[in-house]
């Protein structure tokens, strides 16, 4: 009897273990959670997981923040793909962003994201942390969902 109630025990314990790795994106066939359209360019991809396990993922990170400001308290983790090595994601809340005219993202804010300042500072434009993107978001983003 024991045994049956340590297996069920560690049976529910693997399964209610949720991972807070990011997944791939799937180009083509992914949508974004918040403006609905295919996700088509890695560079820019984003995802959150929320803190019962469940993946979003979204097309630019302005769609991904504003999703982020409406639902905080539900998210475990975010994450904003390198734009320099767009395989690799990074945690949201380290990244550096540009806003920049001379890269043009899905959604129009023209928002790229970095694994660091110095390779952030390369590109021509406003240099934001988590902190002012989210606030940038918050007045500038205009997208009706």
């Amino acid at each position: 009897m024991l045994q049956v109630l340590l297996a069920f025990l560690l049976f529910l314990s693997f399964f209610s273990c949720t991972s807070d790795r990011p997944e791939p994106i799937n180009l083509g066939k992914d949508l974004c959670e918040y403006c609905k359209m295919a996700i088509a360019d890695k560079r820019f991809a984003a995802e959150v997981i929320t803190k019962k396990g469940r993946v979003y993922k979204f097309d630019s990170v302005e769609c991904m923040v504003a999703y982020y400001n409406e639902n905080e308290e539900y998210i475990k983790k975010a994450y904003v793909a390198n734009f320099s090595n767009p395989e690799e994601f990074i945690e949201a809340e380290k990244a550096i962003y540009v806003r920049s005219q001379e890269i043009r993202s899905p959604m129009g804010m023209n928002l790229s994201a970095y694994k660091n300042r110095e390779k952030a500072s390369s590109v021509k434009g406003e240099i934001l942390d988590w902190k002012g993107l989210k606030e940038l978001i918050k007045k500038e983003y205009k997208f009706s969902h």
